[in-house]
């Protein structure tokens, strides 16, 4: 056997001490960070530096900052952690021209707000004046324009508030490519029921259609089109079936009242 080196007793027990004096500082200087940092907290959330100081918006392009802000609530009075941002989003996504928002906290004290809008399809002309239309339906009547628009299909002669909303639904859903190719909207007449609208196209022909199924069957028009001879100017229908019919000889086609912007 090999013989074992023994330690006597007197030379561990200094040993033995210093571990336990160092576990206890460690231990020591634990609590007192602890505690340090517990009087930070408290006179952090007790000190001006624990309200908002900064409300930053961004993704905005149709409501001043100022409207923002105020649709939130948020104010440089609110403590930074008494904010809840998904209530402080709702109240936002109440705007008319916003589709969502997010909401983050930056700390120490600082709280961004960024947007998603609607998307502008359309304008309505009013009283000589462009209205902006959103694809929810919304009018952007603080942001109009005297100029006449040219990226962009113009309603002409819209009274029915739920119509127009419908049909700016519609071309939400219908391909940027085809909205392009669309000078003027209109209503349909009145004795021709409450869903039928009239369309002038950039390339000169007229298109019958229905509200209810426009993005569908405007799809369709493209195709048709390629179809119809050279110089063959008519009327496309879209309503029930789809087909071209052609002005008859001799007769030109309807002028519009907004013919002479054209």
């Amino acid at each position: 056997m090999t013989d074992k080196k023994v330690i006597p007793i007197e030379d561990r027990i200094p040993k033995l001490k210093e571990q336990r004096k160092q576990k206890s500082n460690r231990r020591f200087i634990f609590y007192i960070v602890i505690f340090f940092m517990l009087i930070l907290i408290v006179i952090y959330l007790q000190s001006p530096l624990s309200t908002v100081r900064e409300i930053k918006v961004m993704g905005q392009h149709f409501i001043d900052n100022g409207k923002i802000v105020k649709a939130s609530g948020l104010t440089t009075k609110d403590h930074y952690w008494d904010i809840d941002t998904r209530d402080v989003e709702k109240r936002i996504e109440k705007l008319p021209t916003v589709s969502s928002a997010h909401v983050k906290k930056v700390f120490p004290n600082k709280v961004v707000i960024n947007l998603k809008e609607y998307h502008r399809i359309a304008y309505l002309k009013k009283d000589n004046k462009y209205i902006p239309i959103l694809e929810n339906g919304a009018l952007l009547t603080k942001k109009n324009d005297q100029h006449l628009p040219v990226s962009a299909p113009i309603l002409i002669g819209w009274k029915n508030n739920h119509q127009l909303k419908e049909m700016a639904k519609q071309l939400s859903k219908t391909p940027p490519s085809i909205i392009s190719q669309i000078s003027e909207i209109y209503p349909g007449a009145a004795n021709s029921g409450s869903d039928s609208i009239t369309l002038y196209m950039n390339d000169g022909f007229k298109v019958l259609a229905s509200i209810s199924t426009f993005s569908k069957k405007i799809t369709e028009y493209p195709e048709l089109v390629k179809k119809i001879p050279k110089n063959t100017q008519g009327v496309i229908h879209l309503q029930v079936g789809s087909y071209f019919e052609p002005y008859k000889q001799g007769k030109k086609k309807a002028k519009t009242p907004d013919d002479n912007h054209k």
